[in-house]
Parts: C-alpha cells; sequence; structure tokens
C-alpha cells in the first residue's frame, strides 16, 4: 500500500476558510433535512466553485454529519439558549429559520465538532460568519463540562468512543472502493495500471468494465498528475455501466441526451475514438459549460460537440443526426439509488427522523416520481424516432421500479412499432431486473441494476434497447461516418474560414475522390470550433 509520508499541518487561513464552506454546507442541509426535501449531495456542494479547499471541506463535513446526535445530545443536557438555538430542544425543528440562521446552526455544529471531536486549532480565530459566534465562551466552556460528565456516566475514556454510541446501526455512510476510468485517448490501461503501481498505490482492471481501474475506499487521487491532465478520469462504477452497456463500435456517431456535467459523454467519446463523433444535449448552460471543460481536459473536444438544448426539442430528422447510430440517456430522476451517501438523508436518520409514517410526505415522493417518469417515458419514445440509431441506452440511478421497469414496460409498444428490442445488457454482471406486471421473467433478465448495499457502487438500473441494421433507415448502406465538429469546421470553411485554421489536420474517414479532394481538404482541422473556444 502507498506510504502517504507526513502531512503539513493547513495553516490558520486554510482551516478558517474550509470551516466557513463547511459551516455553509452543514447548514444546507440541515435545512434540506428539515424540510424533508431532498436537497444537494454533499459531493455536489463541495465540488462547488466557491469551495476553496474542496478534499478538507468535504472531511469536515462528513464528520461533522456523523457527530451530529452526539452533540445535540450534549446541546440538549445544558438546554437554555444553546438547546433552542441549534434546534436540541425536544419538538425544535426548523420553521421559520431564514437561510442566515440556518447557516449559523451549520458554523455552530462545526464548531462544536471541531470543539469536542476534531482539530481544535486555531479555533479561538474563528467565529462563524460574519463574526455572528453563535457559540459564545460560555457555551464552548459548558460544552466542555458537559462532554466530560457525558463520558464519565457512560464509562468511556475518549470522545471517540462517547460519539460512538450515537452511531447508526449501518455505521454511517457507505464507502465504496474508489474507481478511476482510464481515458483512453490519452494513455493506455497498462500504462496507467504501471504508473499507479510504480507509485505503491493498489490498485487492478475491474472484472466488469475493462477501462476502470479499482482501489482501496478512501484513496485520494483529486491530485493525481493523471487525473488533472485527463488521462484517468474519477468516475464512480455505477455511472460507467450505461456506456459499457451501450458499446458503441470505434468510429460511430452518437448522442448523450442529457450529458452535463460530462464523464459518460467523455467515455463514450473515448469508445468511438477521433473518427467518430458525440452531439452531447443538456438544457442547463452552466451544466454544459462544465462539460466542455471536461471535454477539454480528456481530449475529447474535437469528438463532442456539445449544445445547449433540450433534448426532447431535437428533431430526430434533421440531416445533421442523419450518422447517428448510438443513443445514451440518462435522464433526470429521483437519485433514489445515491441515498445511502446523501448529506439531507444522512442528517435526517443521524437525527433519528427517517419520515416513517408520514403520509403527506410519501404522497409527494410519489407524485414527484410520477412526473420524473412520464419524462423519462417521454425521452426514450423520442430516441426511438432517430432512424439510423440501432443501439439505445437508458438509464437511472434510481433504485425505485416506477423509474425503472415500470419505464421500460409502458415504452416496449413504442419500441417495437420503430424495430426494438431489449438487448441482454451485460451478460457477465449477476444483478438483472424485476418481473412486475407486463414485464416477463425473460425481459427482466435483460436489464440490469446495481444495489447500493451489496455490489460496491451507488444504486444503478440499465436498459438497452436494439434494433437490426435492416430496421433503419438506410438499411446500412450508404451510411457515411460523421464527425460532430469536423462537419461543422466543414460548414464553417464554405464561409471562408482563417487560413491559419488549416494548419494541423486530421485522419479524415475515406481516401477523398479526385471531385471532391478539396472540399475535404478544406473539412480537416484539428482544433475545436467556436463552441469550445
Amino acid at each position: 500500500a502507498r506510504s502517504m509520508g507526513k502531512r503539513r499541518k493547513p495553516d490558520a487561513q486554510t482551516l478558517l476558510e474550509t470551516r466557513a464552506d463547511a459551516g455553509a454546507i452543514v447548514g444546507a442541509l440541515l435545512r434540506s433535512a428539515s424540510a424533508k426535501r431532498k436537497g444537494s449531495s454533499i459531493k455536489a456542494l463541495t465540488l462547488a466553485a466557491s469551495v476553496k479547499h474542496k478534499k478538507a471541506t468535504h472531511a469536515v463535513v462528513m464528520e461533522t454529519i456523523k457527530h451530529v446526535r452526539a452533540m445535540k445530545s450534549l446541546f440538549r443536557s445544558i438546554g437554555g439558549d444553546l438547546a433552542a438555538v441549534m434546534g436540541a430542544d425536544e419538538g425544535a425543528g426548523g420553521d421559520g429559520l431564514t437561510a442566515a440562521e440556518w447557516r449559523a446552526r451549520g458554523d455552530g455544529f462545526v464548531y462544536a465538532y471541531e470543539l469536542l471531536f476534531g482539530a481544535s486549532r486555531q479555533l479561538t480565530n474563528w467565529r462563524g460568519r460574519d463574526g455572528g459566534d453563535i457559540l459564545t465562551p460560555e457555551h464552548v466552556d459548558a460544552l466542555t463540562r458537559a462532554l466530560e460528565k457525558a463520558m464519565s456516566k457512560a464509562k468511556v475514556t475518549t470522545a471517540a468512543a462517547f460519539a460512538e454510541r450515537f452511531s447508526p446501526d449501518n455505521g454511517g455512510t457507505v464507502r465504496y472502493s474508489r474507481t478511476a476510468r482510464v481515458n483512453t485517448l490519452k494513455i493506455s490501461v497498462n500504462d496507467a495500471l504501471d504508473a499507479f503501481r510504480e507509485e505503491g498505490y493498489e490498485c487492478a482492471v475491474d472484472g466488469l468494465i475493462d477501462t476502470l481501474l479499482v482501489f482501496p475506499a478512501g484513496t485520494d487521487l483529486h491530485a493525481h498528475a493523471l487525473v488533472k491532465d485527463g488521462r484517468v478520469v474519477l468516475q464512480g462504477r455505477a455511472s460507467c455501466l450505461p456506456a459499457a452497456a451501450l458499446n458503441p463500435e470505434k468510429g460511430w456517431v452518437c448522442i448523450d441526451g442529457c450529458a452535463a456535467p460530462g464523464n459518460k459523454t467523455t467515455q463514450l467519446a473515448a469508445m468511438v475514438g477521433k473518427e467518430g463523433g458525440v452531439y452531447a444535449f443538456d438544457a442547463d448552460a452552466q451544466r454544459l459549460k462544465r462539460l466542455k471543460e471536461n471535454a477539454r481536459t480528456t481530449g475529447s473536444d474535437a469528438i463532442i460537440r456539445a449544445k445547449c438544448q433540450d433534448f426532447l426539442t431535437v428533431d430526430p430528422e434533421a440531416e445533421t443526426y442523419a450518422s447517428v447510430r448510438a443513443l445514451l440517456l440518462d435522464p433526470s430522476c429521483s437519485g433514489s439509488g445515491t441515498e445511502v451517501n446523501r448529506g439531507d438523508i444522512m442528517l435526517r436518520h443521524a437525527l433519528g427522523d427517517t419520515g416513517d409514517g408520514d403520509d403527506d410526505d410519501d404522497d409527494l415522493d410519489d407524485e414527484r416520481i410520477d412526473k420524473l417518469a412520464a419524462f423519462q417515458k417521454s425521452a426514450v419514445r423520442h430516441a426511438f424516432g432517430f432512424p439510423e440509431v440501432e443501439r439505445i441506452s437508458y438509464s437511472t440511478c434510481s433504485v425505485h421500479t416506477k423509474e425503472n421497469e415500470e419505464v421500460v414496460r409502458d415504452v416496449m409498444d413504442a419500441a417495437k412499432r420503430h424495430g426494438f428490442r431489449l438487448a441482454h445488457a451485460l451478460p457477465k454482471w449477476h444483478r438483472r431486473g424485476i418481473p412486475i406486471d407486463g414485464l416477463s421473467h425473460a425481459e427482466a433478465k435483460c436489464l440490469i441494476r446495481a444495489d447500493p448495499i451489496d455490489d460496491d457502487m451507488e444504486g444503478f438500473f440499465v436498459a438497452i434497447f436494439e434494433r437490426d441494421v435492416e430496421r433503419t433507415k438506410s438499411k446500412g448502406v450508404g451510411l457515411k461516418p460523421a464527425n460532430p465538429n469536423k462537419a461543422a469546421t466543414a460548414t464553417a470553411n464554405t464561409k471562408k474560414r482563417h487560413a491559419k485554421d488549416m494548419d494541423a489536420v486530421q485522419p479524415t474517414y475515406t481516401p477523398p475522390t479526385s471531385s471532391n479532394a478539396a472540399k475535404k481538404k478544406k473539412s480537416k482541422s484539428s482544433k475545436p470550433t467556436p463552441l469550445f473556444r
């Protein structure tokens, strides 16, 4: 195993910034947990551009959440204004709290965690948001005395042992193996594997996805050179399943219908190679911006053409998409497969609030899932309309049959009208779909599921629809390959683009004939289109 060596302690400014960001995130998670709605995940919140020290902030947030129940017991034992402000009074909730008050409560929990269970270095210099001082010196003294008294009563000698008494039965979050996808546009799997092992990392190639490396849980690769320059992409195993199951051939043109932030998109790009192409659609401009950045980092910006557009508004009959042969759909879903590691869900369980018996909340969840399932069915039916598509992947990070098997069942009539049938996705994978009314055992066996507890990955679902090439519009005859960016460059060149754009050329798909040689020559350019500048 790799020896990490002696780590340098963070300086005072780093500690202050980390705690401030952690306080804001814990406050946001507390607010979501109180409202019993699914907020952003801890990962999404700590990866925000405004968070300066992402790894350290993530660690403080996770540890604070793990200690929430222990801290609330101490707040409650002290009582008075501290218990009220921190929401520790019996029956206390968060109704009517402003965003600033939630933020202050988040600061308070982070401060208490660092004081009682964490590294209290430089803690007296941190005053919370805008110097709010939610925990006064009197509170600090009271908390210290309360912990000592509670430890004595529990007959334990360390703060960690006291906190352990409040741990959830499942030990908190589920720790999955760290996985990293090798970007074969830049490096081979063997070379990446050798590079990590030479540095002392313990890793191996995944048994299901041959471009995925698996490391022990907790391995930190964020700052590794191979990750920073895009030769390796930090991507969860579950996230790799849809493209692996779709399995487009080299040189194919694909669509990623709900693409941002782009891990699956860049995975597709690596699979189809520089001779192929990927059209990537997302209606969110900010998320699409991140996709373009990922494309540049991975060297796939000459393969991917990103468009800020709702997939449902894309015209399947447009000439632009006449060469598209594979389509990946990973639409918005409930995210229920990720809930074991969602910050708001963790907090609800940590606070002893699982929402059991709350019919109003159940009704709201059901209504939300119904709306999501309706959108998911619309997206899949729309995908069937692309005339040259031979394979379609539909996936969710949900464990609900309503978003998975029921969606498949309800679109099968449309699938059959267009010549599609269910394919047996990733035959080596052991966990298959669930038979339901209208979906036979044989059909369910074509589907794959991942269990968030037993399968060392988040909960996931994938279905593959395929049809024979004879059922496509061209029947596979005369279908020309078309890299989206090369096609765009060719169009731009007809409008007399600058000659300097022609300096670097990439291989074309077929040797140009004498009649079109000049035109083909103009379409060669390794530079990204203006969309990526």
